[in-house]
């Protein structure tokens, strides 16, 4: 079977957080097709608007699928998604495209594995309590980056002294490739609206 050539447009560098669970969606929609996801980091001109964005991305970065990530933020999940969808048809172009829009930001997607964080944040024998949201509380959160970031300080066990040291931010990667597995996000509606497009495109 013919290799899928996946791109990855995402808000910013850090969300490249986003590949381990695209990479596990594909294994799952096309477990007998060989893909891989690369990530549009270096786009010529720093192109403004995110049609294009779209256009530099797949002339840098040729593919068969483009996932489009937008974080939710103050807007909806629709609002979002129609904005990505107006910017994608603003041009004529053969390859598939799917949206990828966490609720409010893709941090919020990092925040229910416990043993992920701890070792994310070198600690992974840790035993400081770590109070994690609830999977119905994820969406809600005001600001998950923050969330996730704190999570990290308290799980590194580090004094207060030690923790001006401490990256959280640079630390936030390791969190999705330490996942075993993301099967907890598939209850939540942002992400099964990005599986269901995944399904749909797989079955046309």
């Amino acid at each position: 079977m013919n290799f899928l050539a996946c791109t990855l447009l995402a808000d910013g560098t850090s969300d490249r957080v986003l590949k381990p669970i695209l990479d596990w969606l594909l294994d799952i929609h096309c477990p007998d097709r060989p893909h891989d996801v690369q990530f549009a980091q270096y786009l010529p001109g720093n192109p403004k608007g995110l049609s294009a964005r779209i256009k530099s991305a797949l002339a840098e970065y040729p593919c068969d699928m483009l996932f489009v990530h937008r974080d939710a933020e103050t807007s909806s999940l629709q609002e979002r998604e129609q904005e990505i969808e107006t910017a994608w048809k603003s041009q004529s172009l053969p390859q598939q495209m799917v949206t990828v829009v966490p609720v409010r930001m893709t941090e919020a997607w990092l925040l229910l594995d416990k043993a992920a964080i701890r070792a994310a944040a070198g600690n992974p024998n840790g035993t400081v309590a770590l109070k994690l949201p609830s999977l119905s509380q994820v969406e809600m959160l005001r600001d998950p980056k923050e969330d996730l970031f704190d999570l990290l300080r308290t799980a590194s066990g580090l004094a207060t002294g030690r923790l001006s040291a401490f990256s959280a931010p640079a630390r936030r990667h390791r969190v999705a490739e330490l996942m075993p597995t993301f099967e907890p996000l598939r209850a939540l509606p942002s992400f099964k609206r990005l599986e269901a497009q995944l399904h749909q495109a797989f079955r046309t």
